[in-house]
């Protein structure tokens, strides 16, 4: 599905002198303009005390009337900075005491499409504001348009109003570089007339799905004799269950679609029951969720909850036909250590004695070194290490247990499910350089982690010789383009994977230059400058395909930094 192309006109007034490339803090500049990162704090220092300033206004795109109370948030992950402040009655803000570096700056208020500075198309990202240490950026202006409204009416079987009906809208978005239907904007209840109102959307195409959830907690009765044969499946618009039969919702800038109107499916409800099995004395925390396994969408509809009790025995009502994933542990670190999980066809009759084996949650240890062997030179609690599941597909329940590092700098992660990579977050100037396992490298390779899975010994090696990739975008005639996104990726088509850290992306700032850092050392990288590209497009297959032969190669030793030109590809 390809959105209708549109674009929002966004004010950009920057304070003179920012057209050229400047340092940000405690930063230096080498061979050809590159920027070297500021070393990352060690033991005993203080944070760095910012003295940048950002100031601008937040307007309504179509009058240019100021925005009240519309919040503005900042952060540059690069500094390790992020502030938010409101606009006051002329539309204005100010961010005083900010450590220097790139920003991204996103406005939002009720009822007006949240934007990020300089972004001009529903998903991509905006411009950040390069603000160097000791500046003051004046009058950067972000023009908010009206959101779009979808609204409409929600009917039971025989056309009588629905009350309380649960109405989200959805859009295909990029999630681990595959289409998916995510939730977008607001959600809203039907009033006493089954009429619902979702505002504040951006143009696009959308799907609008209602349902009526049971409002019995786990913890309430669910037998047969008390329990509802019949209730409301998760419907789409203009009333079936199935997403592959709904049909899409096109709102155009600032319109309101009304008349959206269908009524919620009637199913045949069931039950399933059943026992946990897990050792001697062990019980299961927390509740049993059972979610449709559909694989379509991420937004939890259709989801339900069970009790599990004392014995292990455990009911979950209100079911309708479909695929489920029964889990208890939610995938996150449980107090007991156990997770299990199984799954079961629903067919509108209850499905009893499942059996779910409790099993040691999957696990990772591991120790984080420098390349010398000896502990980094920063505090353990500025690192730490996560898993990251290697295949498209959204984690059900959530993902793995990601902390920081303990103050051996040692790392114990739980609760994965399927193959993951491991990860590592550390202060600016450390990179990945690569993770061994009995001697192998796995930095690359998914891990099983089934649950009992115990994977230990790991050894997570960081360096602070990445290579880096700077430069700006042209267009045909020279001139600087800030509304490009550079797109790194590899050659080897076996590396386009979702969480590859070989693909990475970046927008030019407010000075015209883009910076990335941390990239791992290849001979064969191709690089790309385009426009329109959606966040998360860039792990899509498909995508870098359609630009491999119209990408320039490049070749990165690790530790090298490199400068180039790019012109804009259309």
């Amino acid at each position: 599905m390809n959105l209708r192309p549109c674009v929002v006109v966004l004010a950009a007034m920057l304070a003179a002198g920012s057209a050229s490339a400047r340092p940000q803090s405690g930063t230096t500049i080498g061979p050809a303009g590159q920027r070297t990162p500021p070393r990352a704090m060690r033991p005993g220092d203080e944070p760095p005390r910012g003295t940048a300033v950002l100031r601008g206004f937040v307007v309504a795109a179509d009058t240019g009337a100021p925005i009240r109370r519309a919040q503005v948030r900042v952060g540059a992950p690069d500094a390790q900075d992020s502030r938010m402040t409101t606009t006051d009655e002329h539309g204005r803000f100010e961010l005083k005491e900010l450590v220097g570096g790139r920003y991204t700056v996103t406005a939002s208020k009720g009822g007006f499409v949240t934007l990020q500075y300089g972004q001009r198309r529903p998903g991509e990202r905006g411009t950040p504001v390069d603000l160097p240490a000791g500046q003051t950026i004046e009058k950067v202006t972000i023009g908010l348009p009206r959101g779009s409204v979808i609204a409409g009416r929600i009917v039971d079987e025989f056309g009588e109003p629905l009350t309380g009906a649960q109405v989200s809208v959805l859009r295909y978005g990029y999630v681990n570089g595959t289409r998916q239907l995510r939730p977008a904007g607001q959600a809203d209840r039907t009033d006493d007339q089954g009429s619902f109102r979702v505002f504040g959307l951006p143009p696009g195409e959308y799907y609008v799905t209602a349902t009526l959830r049971d409002e019995r907690g786990p913890g309430m009765s669910t037998r047969d004799d008390d329990a509802p044969s019949s209730g409301y499946a998760p419907t789409y618009f203009p009333g079936t269950t199935s997403v592959a039969d709904a049909q899409r919702v096109v709102v155009n800038l600032g319109e309101e679609v009304s008349g959206v109107a269908f009524g919620l499916t009637l199913v045949p409800l069931a039950r399933v029951s059943g026992r946990i099995i897990g050792p001697a004395g062990a019980t299961p925390s927390g509740p049993i969720m059972a979610m449709p396994d559909d694989g379509g969408r991420i937004d939890g509809g259709g989801m339900r909850t069970g009790a599990i009790r004392a014995d292990g025995s455990f009911e979950v009502a209100g079911l309708a036909p479909g695929r489920y994933v029964l889990q208890v542990g939610r995938g996150r670190r449980p107090t007991n250590n156990l997770v299990g999980r199984t799954s079961v066809v629903v067919a509108g009759a209850n499905v009893d004695n499942v059996s779910i084996l409790l099993m040691a949650a999957a696990s990772a240890t591991g120790r984080v070194e420098a390349e010398s062997g000896a502990a980094p030179t920063f505090r353990a609690s500025q690192a730490r290490v996560s898993a990251v599941p290697a295949d498209a597909q959204p984690m059900l329940f959530g993902g793995a247990d990601s902390g920081p590092l303990a103050d051996d700098y040692t790392f114990d992660v739980r609760g994965m499910s399927g193959p993951s990579y491991l990860r590592v977050t550390a202060p600016s100037g450390w990179y990945l350089k690569r993770i061994v396992l009995d001697g192998d490298d796995v930095t690359d390779t998914p891990l099983a982690f089934e649950p009992g899975a115990q994977v230990a010994g790991l050894r997570v090696v960081l360096t602070q010789a990445a290579a880096t990739v700077s430069g700006s975008v042209r267009d045909d005639r020279g001139a600087a383009v800030l509304d490009a996104t550079v797109v790194v990726f590899p050659d080897d088509e076996k590396l386009w994977r979702p969480q590859s850290r070989f693909i990475r992306t970046v927008r030019p700032d407010t000075s015209g230059r883009f910076d990335l850092t941390g990239m791992p050392g290849s001979p064969a990288y191709r690089v790309v400058a385009v426009q329109g590209l959606e966040d998360g497009q860039a792990f899509d297959p498909e995508f870098l395909a359609s630009v491999r032969d119209r990408a320039e190669r490049l070749a990165l030793a690790e530790g090298e930094a490199k400068n180039l030109d790019l012109r804009l590809r259309p």
